[in-house]
């Protein structure tokens, strides 16, 4: 496998676990008792490349897809690379690693489009881009 081949495939891998991930948890637990009840927007999260959009109806996620038509539509949108999210993930970020703001800074990652809703429910996204952290499947409260 070449090099280009094998970032796709950890690309897709992480974007995978995101999606999965979201899906069981989102709505769930801690995230559905402080979800923002006046959120309402369509948030593009990419991993490296590869895509996964969010459709967020009054603090709820109603559809995580990664299947994105040509020209699809977003209100904002959270890009960052394999490394960014991997490294975000881990039990224990190192560093520099551990926030969506101190990746950015590293020029990891950044954010485009319309920011007001990623703004004005800040936290809100923080504990949902951090939902894949190793463990928190286990450890997190139901």
């Amino acid at each position: 496998m070449n090099q280009a081949s094998a970032a796709m495939h950890e690309a897709n891998a992480l974007c995978a676990r995101f999606e999965r991930i979201v899906k069981q948890r989102a709505n769930g637990d801690r995230l559905r008792v402080e979800q923002p009840r006046t959120l309402s927007a369509v948030c593009m999260i990419e991993i490296g490349g590869v895509a996964a959009l969010l459709h967020i109806e009054r603090g709820a996620i109603v559809n995580c897809t990664r299947e994105l038509a040509l020209l699809t539509e977003w209100d904002f949108a959270v890009r960052g690379s394999c490394a960014a999210w991997r490294a975000l993930w881990q039990p224990l970020p190192p560093p520099g690693w551990h926030d969506l703001f101190a990746l950015a800074k590293r020029g990891e990652m950044r954010f485009e489009g319309r920011l007001h809703p990623f703004m004005a429910h800040l936290q809100y996204f923080k504990d949902l881009l951090a939902l894949p952290r190793s463990g928190s499947e286990r450890s997190a409260p139901q």
